[in-house]
C-alpha cells in the first residue's frame, strides 16, 4: 500500500463544500437555502487503492454529481434520499452504490455519511483472484445491496474504516491493506454482479500444493501489506479454496495464519526492545492489529499473559 494522505476541513459555503468534495475525488454542486443551516465537515484519508471518507452536513441541502471511482455510501443517520438511473431509495442505514458514469442526486437533512471509495481497476483484480477468472468483468447489476443482512454487514465494514481513520491506525500500511481487502470483498458481495462466478473444488493434490505455496508466501512477506488476495494469487486458487486449504491442513484460515505470523513477529520485536520506548498501541498497529485491546487478547491467548507484561 503506497503512502496516504488526510483531507480534514469544513465550511457553511455550498460553493466550498463542493470543491472540498472535488478535492476527495467527486465532482459535485451541492444547494441549500440561506436560513437552512448548511454545514459541512469532511474527514477524508485517501490511499492511492482506495479512500474512507466521513461527512457530517448540517442543515436542509441536494446535492447532485458522481464520482470517477466505485463509491459505496453509508448514511450513519439523518435524513437522506438518493436517486440513480431513476432508481429511488432511503439511504438511511441502507447502504448504496454509486458507479461511475451513474450520476448521483440526493436531498437530505443533518446528516452524517461514510463513503467508501474503491478503484474500479484495483477492485477487478481483486475479483479475478477471488474467483480464479482473469478474464472477469465487474459490473454491478444494482445501485442497492442484495438483502437487508448485506446492508447490515457493508453499514458495519464502513463504520469500522472510518473508526480506523479517526483513531490514528489507518496510518500503518498493514492495517490498511488488510481494511481494503475486507472492504473490497465486502463490494463484491453485498452488491448483485451481472456475472455469476463460480467455485470450483481443488483436488487433495492441488489443495497441498495451494498450502504450501501460500505459507512459504506468507514466511516471506508478513511483514509487508499483503492481503488474502495476494496470498491467493501466489498459492494459485481462488480464496475460497484458498480457506478450504488452510482449515484442511492447518485448522484455520489464510488470515488466522497471517496473523500468527505477525503476532510472532510483535512478540519477538517486545522480547528485544527497550521497555521504556515501546509504544503497544503503534507496535500492534505496525504488525497489522488496528485494536490494542483484540492485539493484547490474542497475545495473552498465545503467550499466556499481557503485552504489557514484559514491559514491567
Amino acid at each position: 500500500m503506497a503512502d496516504f494522505s488526510r483531507l480534514h476541513s469544513q465550511t457553511c459555503d455550498p460553493a466550498e463544500a463542493d470543491a472540498l468534495v472535488a478535492a476527495g475525488g467527486g465532482r459535485f454542486a451541492f444547494a441549500s437555502e440561506p436560513d437552512a443551516g448548511f454545514s459541512f465537515e469532511v474527514d477524508q484519508a485517501i490511499d492511492a487503492s482506495f479512500s474512507v471518507a466521513r461527512y457530517e452536513i448540517g442543515g436542509e441541502w441536494e446535492s447532485s454529481g458522481g464520482f470517477d471511482d466505485l463509491v459505496i455510501a453509508n448514511v450513519v443517520s439523518g435524513t437522506y434520499f438518493w436517486e440513480i438511473d431513476g432508481d429511488r431509495a432511503s439511504g438511511t442505514r441502507a447502504p448504496f452504490l454509486v458507479r461511475p458514469g451513474h450520476d448521483l442526486s440526493c436531498s437530505s437533512e443533518n446528516s452524517e455519511v461514510v463513503n467508501i471509495f474503491l478503484s474500479p481497476t484495483t477492485l477487478q483484480d481483486v475479483a479475478r483472484t477471488t474467483f480464479a477468472d482473469d478474464d472477469l468483468t465487474v459490473v454491478f447489476d444494482s445501485a442497492q445491496t442484495r438483502s437487508a443482512r448485506h446492508s447490515e454487514y457493508m453499514l458495519t465494514a464502513a463504520t469500522v474504516a472510518a473508526e480506523y481513520m479517526e483513531s490514528g491506525t489507518f496510518r500503518h500500511p498493514l492495517v490498511r491493506a488488510s481494511l481494503f481487502h475486507t472492504l473490497s470483498l465486502a463490494a463484491l458481495n453485498c452488491f448483485p454482479l451481472s456475472t455469476d462466478p463460480r467455485e470450483r473444488a481443488q483436488t487433495p493434490a492441488a489443495q497441498l500444493d495451494s498450502y504450501r505455496r501460500a505459507v512459504r508466501f506468507i514466511d516471506d512477506y508478513a511483514s509487508l501489506p499483503i492481503t488474502v488476495t495476494d496470498i491467493a494469487g501466489a498459492s494459485g486458487a481462488t480464496i475460497a479454496q484458498l480457506h478450504a486449504a488452510f482449515r484442511t491442513n492447518a485448522g484455520t484460515t489464510a488470515q488466522g495464519y497471517l496473523q500468527q505470523v505477525r503476532l510472532s513477529a510483535a512478540h519477538t520485536e517486545l522480547q528485544v526492545a527497550d521497555p521504556a520506548t515501546v509504544d503497544l498501541a503503534d507496535l500492534a498497529g505496525r504488525w497489522g492489529f488496528a485494536d490494542l485491546d483484540r492485539f493484547a487478547r490474542r497475545y495473552r491467548e498465545t503467550y499466556g499473559r499481557h503485552p504489557a507484561a514484559l514491559q514491567s
